[in-house]
């Protein structure tokens, strides 16, 4: 089992539009797609921040390349603090990933967290916690992968002044709830870390890199995504970017 994780694709409501770095996103997740499609996968999952300027047009873009490029995949979705907003919630329904109904993959369970709060900040809800709990205890023979939009980790860069708030909760249930890993976008860079001895991985943006310094800053490297082979109980995953 293949499972590919992109985020960040800041859709605007214009398709001809280019944001930081003269970087179309549209075209950019477009390209990042096509790579995507040419490799053997079973599904697609997107950390948030899908819109750019809370259009509702930047969704109709996101379900439209969706359809287009993986029409035959099954793709699921969170929110990142760019989708505070009703049109992500009314639109990409059908796509959610919600804490109380896990994403079964062979032998894997995908969860997600809602971490949308205030402006870029984020937030840790214990309700959403209990409810992956139980779905873990369902299904206790399989492997667990949790998925969030926020870092849970300090990068020591720029970043951390949009954090996610609660993470000592969330340090506290990984002791007790076990998963392979927690998966987050948010920081548009590679980012490996660990928390309660458990790997913390960020992915980059299917747009523009951020540069994970003390000041703001762009990096350079060309938009990319995350592979994991779900293949077996023992985790692999590895970054790839397009030209």
């Amino acid at each position: 089992m293949t499972l590919i994780q992109i985020s960040d694709c800041h859709l605007l409501e214009s398709p001809a539009r280019s944001g930081y770095g003269d970087i179309n996103p549209l075209q950019s997740l477009e390209a990042v797609l096509k790579t995507v499609v040419s490799l053997d996968v079973d599904g697609v999952l997107v950390t948030g921040d899908i819109s750019g300027d809370d259009s509702e047009q930047s969704y109709q873009h996101f379900i439209q390349a969706i359809n287009q490029h993986l029409p035959d995949i099954p793709v699921k979705v969170i929110a990142g603090n760019h989708d505070n907003n009703a049109l992500f919630d009314t639109l990409l329904s059908p796509w959610l990933l919600t804490p109380d109904n896990c994403w079964q993959l062979g032998e894997w369970c995908i969860h997600g967290l809602d971490t949308r709060s205030t402006g870029t900040l984020g937030k840790i809800d214990a309700i959403q916690l209990e409810q992956v709990s139980a779905q873990m205890q369902k299904h206790a023979n399989k492997q667990h992968l949790l998925a969030i939009h926020h870092h849970p980790v300090a990068t020591q860069s720029w970043m951390d002044k949009h954090a996610l708030h609660g993470v000592p909760e969330l340090e506290r249930w990984l002791t007790q709830n076990p998963v392979q890993a927690v998966v987050h976008g948010h920081i548009h860079a590679e980012y490996q870390a660990k928390l309660a001895n458990t790997p913390v991985l960020g992915v980059p943006s299917t747009c523009w890199q951020w540069a994970l310094t003390q000041a703001f800053d762009l990096d350079e490297t060309a938009p990319g995504f995350r592979v994991f082979d779900l293949s077996t109980s023992t985790l692999h995953t590895e970054i790839r970017r397009v030209a």
